[in-house]
This record gives structure tokens, C-alpha cells and sequence, in this order.
């Protein structure tokens, strides 16, 4: 009996975890501007700025190293959702994803 038990609170856990996952990548897909869509680890600055365009904002990283390029999406119903790009040293992608320069500088995760 705890054994069954045990699975079923097993199994549960995957599903959760796995329904997070979905949820990350479902807004991901929603959005086609192209820096989502085309901008990739290691590119450089200027690949960036001809893939994406100009950003809304550029801030130098205090603690990460490097730089990084604040866009804003727009969401379907018209709202913002922040999104970011930062750089290493050298000017490459290191890391992007759906927050701010700021907030991401707070828990870098390179």
C-alpha cells in the first residue's frame, strides 16, 4: 500500500514539473519578434542589433560581467513583457529570456 502510495506521489511530482516546463516554453512560442525567435548563445552584438533591432535600453551588468540589451514585447492583448540579451566580455550572447536586464543581474545564472 505505501509503495502505491508512494508512485502516485511520484508521478504526481513529474506531471507538475513537466506542466512548468510547458508553461515556459507555450510563452516562448507565443511571441515571433526575432530576437526570441532567431537570437542565439554566442552571436555577437551587431548580429543582435541586425537580428533585433535597437533595444529599449543597454546596461552594463554588475553582477555579471558584461552588457546587456533590454527589449519590450508586446504581448497579444497589448501588454509589455520585458525580455533581455546579455553579453560576455567579448560581445557574445551568454544568456536571454523573459525579464529585465536588472532582475536577471540580480541572479545571473552564467
Amino acid at each position: 500500500m505505501k509503495n502505491n502510495q508512494l508512485l502516485l506521489c511520484l508521478g504526481a511530482a513529474g506531471a507538475l514539473l513537466l506542466s512548468g516546463c510547458s508553461a515556459y516554453n507555450r510563452a516562448e512560442s507565443s511571441f515571433t519578434e526575432p530576437v526570441v525567435k532567431e537570437v542565439k548563445a554566442g552571436q555577437t552584438k551587431q548580429q543582435v542589433l541586425q537580428i533585433a533591432g535597437t533595444p529599449a535600453s543597454e546596461v552594463r551588468l554588475k553582477n555579471a560581467r558584461g552588457t546587456c540589451f533590454n527589449y519590450l514585447l508586446k504581448n497579444r492583448d497589448g501588454t509589455a513583457q520585458n525580455y533581455f540579451v546579455s553579453f560576455n566580455d567579448r560581445g557574445q550572447v551568454l544568456n536571454k529570456g523573459f525579464q529585465s536586464c536588472e532582475a536577471y543581474d540580480t541572479n545571473p545564472q552564467r
